[in-house]
C-alpha cells in the first residue's frame, strides 16, 4: 500500500537527494559500512530509514527522536558539516536541524514515541530491527510466555504420549527463536562512530 505523503514536495526533495555523491566528502553509505561493519545492503536500508526520519522532522516541525541505529547515520551525516549544514538542511529540508544528543532511554522518551506514531502514519509500521519497540518489558514478557507454553506442551507430550503436543511445543519454541533472530538481525554493538 502506497501512502500519500503529507508534504509531497519535501518527500520529493528527499528522494532526489543522494547520500553517496557530492556535496558529501565521502559516501554516507560507505562511511556507515566502515564505521559499523554492517553489510552494504543494510547500510542502504539504514540510510533510507534516516531519509524517512528527516522527512518526519521536516514535515512535522516537532522535536523527534531517532532510533539508536538511525542516530548513528544522523551523526555520521552531521560530521560532514559542509554537506549537512550548507547543502542538505537549507536545500532539502528548508531549515537547519540540529542534533541534540539525548541520554533518555527510548522507553522513557516521549519524542521517540511521537516519532513512531508519525512514522506509522506516513510509512506504516516501523521495522523493529531499525526502530525498536520502546516497550521492552512487554517483548521480554512475550518471549518468556512463548517459552513457558512451549515447555508445557513438551511436558504434556511426555505425560500423554502425544505427538501433537510435541509438535506444538516445537513450533512455539522455534517461532520464539526465529523472532529473536529476526529482530536482532543488526549488529547494534558498535553504535558509536566516534570511537
Amino acid at each position: 500500500m502506497i501512502r500519500e505523503k503529507g508534504d509531497r514536495r519535501l518527500w520529493h526533495r528527499l528522494e532526489g537527494y543522494s547520500f553517496h555523491e557530492r556535496p558529501l566528502s565521502r559516501s554516507l553509505i560507505d562511511r556507515l559500512h566502515e564505521e559499523t561493519g554492517h553489510s552494504l545492503d543494510v547500510c542502504y536500508t539504514l540510510v533510507e530509514e534516516y531519509r524517512r526520519f528527516m522527512y518526519l522532522i521536516g514535515s512535522t516541525g516537532e522535536t523527534l527522536s531517532p532510533s539508536p541505529i538511525v542516530d548513528v547515520v544522523w551523526r555520521l551525516h552531521i560530521s560532514d558539516e559542509c554537506a549537512y549544514f550548507e547543502d542538505f538542511c537549507p536545500r532539502v529540508i528548508g531549515r537547519t536541524i540540529h542534533h541534540v544528543p539525548s541520554d533518555v532511554p527510548i522507553d522513557e522518551d516521549p519524542a521517540y514515541e511521537r516519532t513512531l506514531d508519525y512514522y506509522a502514519q506516513e510509512f506504516g509500521r516501523a521495522q523493529v530491527q531499525y526502530w525498536p519497540d520502546p516497550d521492552v518489558g512487554a517483548v521480554t514478557m512475550s518471549t518468556a510466555l512463548m517459552w513457558i507454553v512451549g515447555v508445557a506442551a513438551f511436558a504434556l507430550a511426555v505425560i500423554f504420549g502425544s505427538f501433537l503436543f510435541a509438535a506444538f511445543g516445537a513450533f512455539v519454541i522455534s517461532g520464539s527463536l526465529f523472532l529473536k533472530w529476526k529482530f536482532s538481525s543488526l549488529p547494534l554493538e558498535n553504535l558509536n562512530p566516534e570511537s
